[in-house]
């Protein structure tokens, strides 16, 4: 999904088979073995224009976007502690180099 939605935000349609998990099972499990041409073919052979009556959606989202500097804080988490800690307790890791 999150595919399609960068596609779509680059006015583009890709419309994917049963293909692409093959592409990515290959590049997940040896990327060398991916022949990047062929992978640049397939997804040249399914993508295509977005119609123009979704222009004003997407622009839309990236005006959203671009004026967001940084992802909006939860007040249910917002706990007024601004120390940085690292998530699922990593900054107490025993094996931690420091």
């Amino acid at each position: 999904m999150s595919t399609r939605i960068f596609y779509a935000l680059n006015g583009r349609r890709f419309d994917y088979n049963r293909e692409i998990k093959e592409i990515l099972k290959a590049f997940a499990t040896d990327e060398s073995s991916v022949n990047e041409d062929d992978v640049i073919e397939y997804l040249g052979a399914h993508t295509e224009p977005l119609a123009p009556e979704y222009e004003a959606t997407i622009n839309l989202w990236l005006s959203r976007i671009e004026d967001t500097d940084q992802l909006p804080r939860d007040p249910k988490l917002d706990t007024g502690d601004n120390e940085q800690h690292e998530p699922n307790d990593y900054d107490d890791d025993p094996y931690s180099e420091e």
